[in-house]
């Protein structure tokens, strides 16, 4: 049995594995394949060799990581979803993925990222839920910031408005902008008096997903499938760039709304696959505590390497002791001010089993696959 390492869900009641697009992408792959396998989610790519999820292990092996690695070795195991196409198909199978995995992560990360009503109101809450104190202080933050980081590069911005509704809020909107600015956004949206980062249709972002959405939509037409009557590389890929689209409810959700009303053919090709989707067996998950004992293990470890293996010492560094002292007060003030004021709260202890495998937590160069490229 194969075990897949994937990025954890906060959509597991919308029938959804994970939230990054490859790791729901290869997890329908072994599903329409008829693999025999193992979901285990991870907080961390220390599982893969080269630091990218989902990662497909056998016993304690890491076998291939990556979209297309995995894909190919499943092809050499007899799990060929390509099999019946021949070779103009699998060309074309081939530009069709890498279009997907190009054009239509950029719409979800500004849909999810970027769009403030559904960060804060959905995606942050689930995403903080999902990892769990103290991850949830800045993992979502994190990638928020990664995904504006991608967008940004990619000369995608997004669009900050302020909406009046009355003539006098008009007349006084200079004013009322100049306010507004100074006041924390998320205690704007919590109190329903802003809305900036507005999920509009207009965005370019959506123009260029609007395209690959045609695009697949004329090459499915009304086959079952995108190559006849049988599931291809290419259907697993479309499902898991599409599904977190239409499943998730969002606030805003411009992308659902798109394809559900322009392309159905496509809404009614996922709840296809989706309705195939059965619940995976689910290994053992990886424990917070575990990942942060192995974060302060790999950076010591760094540290006594930088240092010729030596230990810092109060002649090297007069200061130390106060440092860390200060950094620890720091720390401390931070926490109870945040538990006291309910920005978090310390959750239950809960039993869990650790990952077999070696893990730590998540790192800002690792955070998420489809942020650092859409495709592995």
């Amino acid at each position: 049995m194969y075990s897949l390492y994937s990025w954890g869900s906060p959509f597991k009641a919308e029938g959804l594995y994970s939230f990054d697009p490859a790791c729901i992408s290869i997890q329908t792959y072994l599903q329409l394949s008829k693999a025999e396998w193992q979901l285990h989610n991870v907080s961390s790519t220390s599982v893969s060799p080269n630091n990218c999820l989902p990662a497909l292990t056998c016993g304690q092996a890491v076998i291939e990581s990556g979209f297309w690695r995995i894909v190919e070795f499943l092809k050499s195991e007899g799990y060929d979803l390509n099999a019946g196409l021949d070779e103009e198909q699998l060309s074309q199978s081939t530009a069709y993925i890498s279009l997907v995995q190009d054009s239509l992560v950029d719409a979800l990360l500004f849909s999810w990222y970027l769009v403030s009503e559904n960060f804060v109101e959905s995606i942050r809450p689930r995403l903080a839920k999902l990892f769990g104190f103290p991850l949830s202080l800045f993992i979502p933050t994190q990638l928020r910031d990664h995904a504006e980081h991608r967008l940004e590069s990619r000369g995608i911005h997004s669009v900050v408005t302020t909406e009046t509704n009355t003539a006098s809020e008009s007349n006084s909107s200079t004013n009322t902008t100049f306010l507004r600015s100074k006041i924390p956004r998320i205690y704007l949206l919590a109190k329903d008096g802003f809305k900036s980062h507005e999920d509009k249709s207009t965005n370019p972002v959506y123009a260029q997903a609007k395209k690959c959405l045609d695009a697949l939509s004329k090459k499915l037409d009304k086959k079952e499938y995108f190559f006849g009557a049988k599931p291809t590389a290419l259907d697993t890929v479309v499902y898991g760039y599409l599904s977190p689209m239409l499943y998730p409810d969002l606030p805003q959700s411009t992308l659902k709304s798109m394809i559900i009303d322009e392309f159905p053919n496509l809404s009614e090709f996922c709840d296809r696959i989706h309705a195939q989707m059965e619940p995976p067996s689910m290994g053992p998950e990886q424990n917070w505590a575990a990942g942060v004992g192995s974060m302060v293990k790999q950076n010591a470890l760094q540290f006594a390497s930088l240092r010729s293996y030596s230990l810092p010492s109060t002649q090297d560094d007069p200061e130390l002791a106060s440092k860390i002292i200060s950094v620890a007060g720091a720390l401390g003030v931070f926490f109870g001010y945040a538990i006291y004021k309910g920005i978090l709260s310390v959750p239950g202890t809960r039993s869990k089993t650790s990952v077999a495998l070696p893990s730590q937590v998540i790192s800002t160069s690792d955070i998420l696959s489809v942020v650092k490229g859409g495709s592995s």
